[in-house]
């Protein structure tokens, strides 16, 4: 597909996924968090730009560096605005993506999800090396209880050589509990299954706003999403979980889609996983055609 095309669906959404209200816990046009607001993510969207192009470029040649996109990615999302990590966990998806569909000729959901595979499975130590690197660089907040190779441990990178772990190896180690490795080697499950939801539900003729906190709300109801149970603990995030699943059964009533936001926002709680899936499975949409 034409990577101009490709970058640019990508980019719309990563914009369109930070504006949608209410997205109960996240940043969104009406909510900031303390150190990163709205524009912190409209920011970083346009400035990774470049990077999504070149994954385009990237994907349909023998010159490949899954790991170096994402950290230049980083790179380029931090050089732009002053809120920190804004959009880590979406470059980890929408790299290998993005190359996915520059390799194919035309739309196909199913060739692009097998590509997507194929370039994960086939990642080397150098990508899992460059991510690593990428991890200090935009502060992402990480579980300190992890078995072994801390991303922020500098001797990691070390241990990573020595045993020469592929970042698809590394990635098989934290999807147990990590939604978004989960998602990475488990061949874009969420990702796509959503894509189709979203599609649905834009066909039922909801607004595109509305499309995309639906499917962001379905996916909190049937997922605990990492960054909670990361931060608050398995009980929080079971909590937030059924409050999610209650909400869908009762037909996404907007005041008490509302109420929920307000509480999460309260306590500080952000369903960042949750966003980053929802924003991969919105560029697969419009990648596909969706129109608004």
């Amino acid at each position: 597909m034409e990577e101009e095309y490709v970058a640019r669906s990508a980019q719309l959404a990563l914009l369109l996924e930070v504006s949608a209200y209410p997205k109960p816990g996240n940043v969104d046009r009406i909510h900031d968090f303390i150190d990163t607001s709205y524009e912190h993510f409209l920011a970083s969207s346009v400035a990774v730009y470049p990077v999504l192009r070149e994954a385009a470029v990237r994907g349909s040649g023998k010159e490949v560096g899954v790991g170096e996109l994402i950290r230049r990615g980083v790179e380029e999302s931090i050089e732009w605005q002053r809120g920190g990590n804004t959009h880590f966990g979406a470059l980890l998806l929408f790299i290998p993506l993005t190359m996915a569909a520059g390799a194919c000729v035309s739309y196909d959901m199913e060739e692009i999800r097998r590509k997507a595979k194929e370039i994960m499975l086939n990642t080397s130590v150098d990508d899992a090396v460059e991510v690593y690197r990428a991890f200090p660089k935009a502060k992402v907040k990480v579980r300190s209880d992890v078995p072994e190779l801390d991303v922020m441990d500098e001797s990691s990178l070390k241990e990573i050589r020595e045993k020469k772990l592929s970042l698809y190896e590394i990635l098989t180690i934290s999807a147990p509990y990590d939604l978004i490795s989960l998602e990475l080697v488990g061949g874009f499950e969420k990702t796509f299954r959503y894509a189709s939801l979203i599609k649905d539900f834009a066909e039922e003729g909801r607004s595109i706003n509305d499309a995309i906190t639906h499917a962001y709300l379905r996916l909190l109801s049937e997922e605990e999403d990492t960054f909670v149970k990361m931060e608050f603990g398995a009980e929080k995030s079971k909590y937030v979980k059924e409050k999610a699943k209650g909400i869908v059964n009762r037909g996404y009533e907007l005041k008490e889609i509302e109420e929920f936001d307000e509480e999460l926002i309260r306590e500080g709680i952000n369903p960042g996983s949750t966003a980053d899936i929802m924003a991969a499975a919105l560029f697969i949409t419009i990648l596909g055609g969706l129109r608004f």
